[in-house]
């Protein structure tokens, strides 16, 4: 077998703003001077504005010059600029240049995880264009990254700066560094972005100015990450700003604060990272989705469909705070089954858990559903969630995700490990289950909003997320003026049963209570072993 090279050589480099030629002539000459690149990334603006640019990179493709490394590129910055990635074939610009996409991950045959995000924030309440990205499209890549384990990136590639990233700095001569030029250069979504994923190196090139900054803990993990924006692009006879970057990447030990030997600052974000996805919900008419029929059910198919006593379905349950029992702030909390608080959710053990280590995660205040959460509160659930995946694999196992909002007056998140081994068999076995009561499951497709899809079920649902990121959902809206029933174990019969946790004497929570030293010690031991991957520091 093969070895993976355990360093790689990255050339990273500004925008060319449509100089090809020169371009290509230059890094060519720095092969032959400093020897081949691994891999060359262009950030910022690659085509230019005016016709001389247009026709230049026309006389390019047609002349065949040779590139001895392939270059890939971002998107564009400029609505103009739209036309060059138009109709691509496998994302080829030219012969051995490349466009990486909208966003996405980048993995390289040495194992290098690579994030792009291509174009500018979009701050208007129009949907994405090419040249631009949102709070809709950063979420589903952050989330693709989640499901792909890719939480910490080795290097994040963007063309505007995040903002803030000039705080807390302590080079001297990096303090003076000049504010942005452009408005459209710097983006306070990409800071939110650099804060969940924790790159090893995040480059940018739209501020048309060379900036080093000092390297800078990551409040969620132990990466260290060196942040590196690069000036306008140069040709060989005016050099006033760094415009690329070469580097030598180390597969084999990530840099975290425990192997360097220098001063770092403190992270340059807010500590509360909802300010920067303050007012940017996703886009309402983005995703039309009927939930009324199951894609996946055929109603005229002749099964036998099971008889059972569900609970009917009321159209709401108001409780005050002081009486909920999930409400951080009342009296009836159970408090020792609290395992850790953070700013908007908290971590709990469960009553009557059906396995070892099942938990819920619900909010501090007082919300009925996950669909009616703030963005902030949701942005520290993924959080939650992606640290709760990495913890269940390490020990062999992966999550399952549901939430009932049927009978249920607080949002609580339920969260049940299987054996990594079973994480196929999980949607064919939620979708039986439902069919045997006669009852609609679907897929939501990946890029659509809970809340926008459980507004069509007059806010009651039932929702789960299984390990391979697939989201399924139950409408439980009137059926022909009829409120329908709904059985409300019926997650835990699933998981329950002889061909996942082979537990089925526990579908019932009720039965299977424990006593409060097993309760409080169950809380202990989970707590103590997922303290490595928490990302709420108490």
């Amino acid at each position: 077998m093969e070895n993976k090279k355990t360093q790689v050589k990255i050339l990273v480099c500004c925008g060319i703003k449509g100089h090809i030629t020169s371009f290509i002539d230059y890094i060519e000459a720095l092969f032959t001077k400093k020897g081949m690149f691994d891999y060359v990334f262009c950030i910022g603006d690659f085509f230019g504005d005016d016709e001389s640019c247009e026709k230049e990179w026309e006389e390019f493709k047609k002349s065949g010059k040779n590139i001895s490394v392939p270059i890939y590129t971002l998107g564009p910055n400029k609505k103009q600029h739209e036309k060059y990635f138009k109709n691509l074939k496998d994302q080829q610009l030219a012969p051995n240049i490349y466009y990486l996409g909208k966003d996405g991950i980048f993995t390289t045959s040495d194992g290098l995880k690579i994030g792009y995000i291509s174009g500018i924030q979009n701050n208007s309440s129009k949907e994405n264009e090419i040249h631009t990205f949102n709070y809709d499209s950063l979420s589903q890549f952050r989330d693709s990254c989640i499901r792909a384990g890719s939480t910490s990136l080795d290097i994040l590639l963007t063309s505007p700066w995040p903002l803030d990233i000039r705080n807390k700095e302590r080079i001297h001569e990096n303090i003076n560094v000049k504010e942005p030029t452009e408005k459209d250069s710097e983006s306070q979504l990409l800071s939110w972005v650099a804060i969940n994923l924790t790159p090893r190196y995040h480059f940018a090139g739209l501020q048309r100015v060379f900036y080093q900054r000092s390297p800078y803990k990551n409040s969620n993990s132990k990466t260290i990450t060196r942040f590196i924006g690069l000036g306008d692009y140069q040709d060989n006879k005016t050099k006033k700003q760094k415009w690329l970057y070469g580097f030598v990447l180390s597969l084999a030990e990530p840099t975290t604060s425990n192997t360097l030997n220098y001063t770092v600052t403190e992270s340059p974000f807010a500590d509360n990272i909802s300010q920067y996805t303050a007012n940017m919900l996703p886009v309402s008419n983005q995703y039309f989705y009927n939930t009324s029929t199951n894609c996946n059910y055929r109603s005229n198919e002749q099964t036998k469909k099971r008889r059972f006593d569900g609970q009917p379905i009321k159209q709401s349950i108001d409780i005050s705070t002081d009486s909920c029992w999930f409400c951080l702030s009342s009296k009836k909390i159970t408090k020792h089954l609290i395992i850790s608080i953070g700013n908007q959710v908290y971590i709990s053990g469960t009553k009557g858990p059906l396995v070892n280590e099942h938990i819920l995660v619900a909010s501090i205040e007082h919300y009925k559903s996950l669909a009616e959460v703030p963005p902030e509160t949701e942005n520290e659930i993924n959080l939650i969630k992606s640290s709760l995946n990495q913890y269940f694999e390490s020990t062999g196992r992966v999550a399952v995700y549901f939430e009932r909002n049927i009978l249920s007056a607080h949002f609580q998140l339920q969260v049940v490990p299987v054996p990594i081994k079973m994480a196929d068999r999980l949607e064919d076995m939620f979708k039986a289950k439902f069919k045997e009561y006669d009852l609609n499951l679907i897929d939501i497709p990946p890029a659509a909003s809970l809340r926008q899809i459980a507004g069509s079920s007059e806010g009651h649902y039932f929702c789960t997320e299984l390990p391979n990121g697939k989201r399924l959902f139950h409408s439980a809206s009137k059926k022909n003026g009829r409120q329908q029933k709904f059985p409300l174990n019926i997650a835990r019969e699933v998981l329950a049963s002889p061909r996942l946790l082979n537990v089925e004497s526990r579908i019932d929570w009720r039965k299977c209570e424990q006593s409060l030293d097993e309760e409080e010690n169950d809380v202990k031991l989970f707590r103590d072993a997922f303290e490595p991957f928490n990302p709420i520091k108490d």
